[in-house]
């Protein structure tokens, strides 16, 4: 009977697979509600996700991400994975994000009306960058291998902040097999080549539905990933009386609290 080995797998991009959702609102509600730190949770309101801290004046300055958590005694154990510091310039502008250990880091640049035209993004050994448009407002990114583009993704608004489609290609390497055998069993071992890419395409579409406040209420995804697999979902989202975000119940659902300035 062969044996089959997996020596490496195919890694999926997180944005090829996994839920768009519009987790943060418009900054002047922050703002306006003098919320000091914002608390979100994933799966179960138990589970703490992340923590962000915000200055008088309604901006992110820090933000803290906690491990996973599958059940009760992983719960008990999460530890923080990274810290994140944001910096702004004396137009209030965010400018650069950077981790605590200085290993990721993301820039920002401006037009001299103040409006965001692009951003450059380091993770790890990756460089992301990041081209911003207006009337409508989309933006698109960019990762090149020397001067080869192997992934690019738009992302397209509405109401000037809402996603409302997102959708690109990337490129992976091939998953290939060699066989051999060893004191006459047959083994295939599954391996990457680096040097045969396979280009995949996603698409996602997000129909949003406000209520009369201009609240999202809900949005219906249809997404299109790895060439031609197919995910549809529904979210939900809630609010509190003041106005903030409360929940998003769906693919992964999000709970948020919040703690306020005095």
């Amino acid at each position: 009977m062969n044996r089959l080995l997996f020596l490496l797998f195919i890694s999926i991009p997180i944005c090829s697979f996994g839920q768009i959702e519009n987790k943060w609102q418009p900054d002047s509600i922050y703002a306006n509600r003098q919320v000091k730190k914002k608390f979100v949770y994933m799966n179960s309101p138990k589970d703490l996700s992340e923590i962000i801290e915000f200055d008088r004046t309604g901006k992110r300055i820090r933000s803290t991400k906690y491990s996973a958590s599958y059940n009760r005694k992983t719960r008990k154990r999460k530890r923080i994975e990274k810290i994140k510091l944001f910096r702004y310039n004396n137009k209030n502008q965010m400018i650069k994000i950077i981790d605590s250990v200085g290993q990721d880091s993301t820039t920002f640049k401006y037009e001299t009306n103040g409006k965001l035209i692009s951003s450059r993004k380091n993770l790890g050994s990756f460089v992301y960058e990041t081209s911003y448009s207006y009337q409508p407002y989309e933006s698109k990114t960019t990762r090149r291998n020397d001067s080869i583009v192997i992934y690019q993704k738009t992302k397209e608004h509405e109401k000037d902040f809402y996603v409302k489609r997102f959708y690109g290609y990337y490129f992976e390497p091939k998953l290939k097999k060699v066989v051999d055998t060893t004191n006459g069993i047959p083994n295939t071992t599954a391996y990457k080549d680096y040097s045969d890419l396979e280009k995949f395409k996603d698409d996602k579409t997000i129909t949003n539905f406000f209520n009369n406040k201009g609240q999202l209420i809900k949005s219906d995804i249809n997404s299109i990933f790895m060439n031609d697999r197919i995910n549809e979902y529904e979210l939900t989202y809630k609010y509190y009386k003041n106005g903030l975000l409360n929940g998003i119940r769906g693919y992964v659902s999000r709970y948020f609290k919040y703690e306020f300035w005095e």
